[in-house]
């Protein structure tokens, strides 16, 4: 672990960019590198938790919300290449080859790809739910709604094992997570809001994104990787959203 470690955090002053970007000086980076280390060796996560907290939104997902690229682990990159490298370290924790964790986002998608069939048919039997679901949404001002077992999240508000609590983010991050978090004891989830999370229960999405053009729902993920639903009013699928680099889409109906 040390060794890989040390690896991406080699000496600056061999690296010859010259630019001085978002947050290189600061060690974010490495701050949150190092807390979500411990989790993995001092706390003996296993690694069923951490790759179920570290799905996309979820509260171990690293990347950056609002930036598409940072400096991040030696270089500029783009937030889903933060996500692959952190994995690539993490897992090693758990006795996964290199060869074996570099494939384990390709499985995934592949899994999706093989599911899509009975994906578009759970959507069409559950269409008016959907629905009901896009319309409550798009009158919603939150972006970010997550419904997982014993966690759910909207916007920066997390709610776990009945407590609500945030992290509490240091000026200029562009992570959005830390290394300290802070218990609300006057603050929770509306009923506007709990109803969400209730009707995302009722369609088996665990995360929903909106956009200025649409909506994500998200059925599962991995790492950086995910699939699920796009609702749109438009009638037109989204392109240029950082977060979604979208692989392969399929028209189901005029709105998903």
């Amino acid at each position: 672990m040390q060794r890989f470690f040390t690896l991406f955090f080699v000496f600056v002053s061999n690296l010859i960019f010259s630019q001085e970007h978002l947050n290189r000086k600061e060690n974010f980076d490495v701050a949150t590198f190092r807390y979500l280390d411990s989790l993995t060796t001092v706390n003996n996560i296993s690694i069923e938790e951490y790759l179920k907290f570290s799905k996309p939104f979820s509260k171990w997902d690293i990347r950056p919300i609002k930036e598409e690229k940072i400096w991040s682990l030696d270089s500029i990159r783009t937030s889903s290449e933060i996500s692959n490298f952190f994995w690539g370290g993490f897992s090693q924790h758990y006795e996964i080859s290199e060869k074996e964790a570099g494939s384990k986002p390709n499985e995934f998608l592949t899994t999706a790809q093989l599911q899509s069939s009975s994906n578009i048919k759970f959507l069409n039997e559950n269409l008016n739910k959907f629905k009901a679901l896009a319309l409550v949404i798009q009158k919603n001002d939150n972006l970010i709604f997550l419904n997982q077992n014993s966690l759910q999240r909207v916007d920066d508000l997390y709610k776990e094992n009945n407590k609500y609590w945030n992290y509490i983010i240091p000026e200029n991050s562009p992570f959005p997570i830390s290394t300290q978090t802070k218990i609300e004891d006057k603050i929770k989830f509306s009923k506007e809001q709990e109803k969400i999370l209730k009707l995302m229960e009722e369609v088996a999405i665990y995360s929903i994104i909106k956009t200025n053009h649409g909506i994500f729902f998200l059925k599962d993920g991995f790492t950086y990787n995910s699939y699920g639903y796009y609702f749109s009013a438009s009638k037109k699928m989204e392109h240029d959203n950082h977060l979604f680099e979208i692989m392969d889409f399929v028209n189901i109906n005029d709105e998903f």
